[in-house]
């Protein structure tokens, strides 16, 4: 019998408990921006106006994306986007995105955070040029802006090392951060 309580006993042991999740410090927004005016409207974000002012070509055309996007091209190769991802609107957040990643969730080609005007940001993503023209800068840069407690806005240039970038032509990080400066502009009040 008492072989059999030691059975018993084994058997009723819970298992040990997950991990405690990591710490995470994430950066807070300054003052909340119209995350709601965005997610009606993605355009609201960049003009085309205020993407020539820094150097891009005058035939810019900007369109709505697919649903939650807006991009504005220049010519075939070159185009800037400000997008969100409307499914997962729950988690469209800076906290989220820093917990994920800390979590091993969300591990983006590339994580640097970065601070723009104030408001906390992250690069996630750096499509890197052929090897032979390295030394021409990368082809484009994607970059995650929270602007509120619910949105984050991911803005991307596509520069390609075409003449239509300008100035950004070899530094689309340079241009993504430039950008959500406007970014910021456009979504206050």
């Amino acid at each position: 019998m008492a072989g059999g309580m030691v059975v018993l006993a084994g058997c009723g042991t819970s298992p040990p408990p997950p991990p405690p999740e990591p710490s995470v410090s994430v950066p807070p927004i300054p003052a909340q921006l119209n995350g709601a005016k965005f997610k009606a409207d993605p355009c609201t974000a960049i003009t085309v106006e205020q993407l020539q002012s820094i150097g891009f070509a005058d035939n810019g055309t900007q369109q709505r994306g697919r649903d939650g996007e807006c991009f504005v091209a220049f010519g075939r190769l070159v185009e800037v986007t400000a997008s969100w991802h409307p499914v997962l609107e729950d988690s469209n957040n800076i906290s989220t995105l820093y917990r994920d990643h800390a979590r091993g969730r969300h591990n983006p080609k590339n994580w640097e955070e970065v601070t723009i005007n104030g408001y906390p940001g992250v690069i996630t993503e750096i499509e890197e040029n052929i090897p032979s023209k390295k030394d021409e800068g990368p082809l484009a840069c994607r970059l995650a802006l929270g602007v509120d407690d619910t949105t984050l806005v991911y803005v991307g240039a596509n520069t390609r090392g075409r003449a239509e970038a300008g100035p950004w032509r070899n530094d689309p990080c340079g241009a993504a951060k430039k950008i959500s400066e406007f970014v910021i502009d456009n979504l206050r009040g």
